[in-house]
């Protein structure tokens, strides 16, 4: 199964179909799929779901799910707050969406987290050849547990499970008895003082907050 496949969204799809189709998503995107950047690979570690289908949702249109007009299923969306891979999208049909990227896993095992910070380590790695990231079938993540949350980051009030994340990494990383540690492997998007220093808790309650 290729992307495009993976992310098509039947007509007669709704409710509960819909969240399960979404989790079937996650699953093989997080275990079969990878970004391939020049010859560098890059896992996804933590991505949220943004979809909207006038013709099967009540609920009105939330702006946080922008239209991206004309993008199809699988194409790269690149924005103020990072990436997305698309699904189908037409805001004059009234149906459109992605699926954020928020962290990623390198090769080598950094974790790269934030969505701006996804994007300028995937867009500096492919900045040589001028290539555009890809999406590749690969089995190299196939161990990774996920976890899904339903706080999606800066939205209040969500509901709904719409958030996937590789909970090995979570756990080594962002979890509460070891949110002092420094993350001597990975890179990250909060304020962390340019002075050599370790960030403080405040600088990780974010991460732990989201999942808790």
């Amino acid at each position: 199964m290729d992307i495009k496949e993976l992310l098509q969204m039947p007509d007669n799809m709704a409710g509960k179909d819909i969240q399960e189709k979404f989790e079937n998503i996650a699953n093989k995107l997080m275990k079969e799929f990878c970004f391939l950047c020049e010859e560098k690979k890059f896992y996804f570690a933590e991505i949220e779901f943004y979809y909207y289908d006038k013709t099967r949702f009540n609920d009105e249109w939330n702006w946080v799910t922008y239209p991206r007009t004309g993008k199809k299923a699988g194409d790269l969306f690149f924005h103020y707050s990072g990436f997305d891979i698309c699904f189908d999208s037409s805001f004059e049909d009234g149906k459109f969406g992605g699926i954020l990227i928020r962290s990623l896993k390198d090769e080598n095992g950094t974790y790269i987290t934030g969505p701006s910070v996804c994007l300028l380590e995937v867009l500096n790695t492919c900045s040589e050849s001028g290539k555009l990231p890809v999406i590749k079938e690969d089995d190299g993540n196939k161990e990774c547990e996920i976890g899904i949350s339903i706080n999606r980051y800066g939205i209040q009030n969500d509901t709904k499970p719409l958030c996937f994340y590789d909970k090995k990494l979570f756990e080594k990383y962002t979890s509460k008895d070891n949110c002092y540690e420094r993350f001597e492997n990975s890179k990250w998007d909060f304020d962390k003082k340019h002075d050599g220093k370790n960030p403080g808790l405040t600088y990780y309650s974010r991460y732990y907050n989201r999942f808790k």
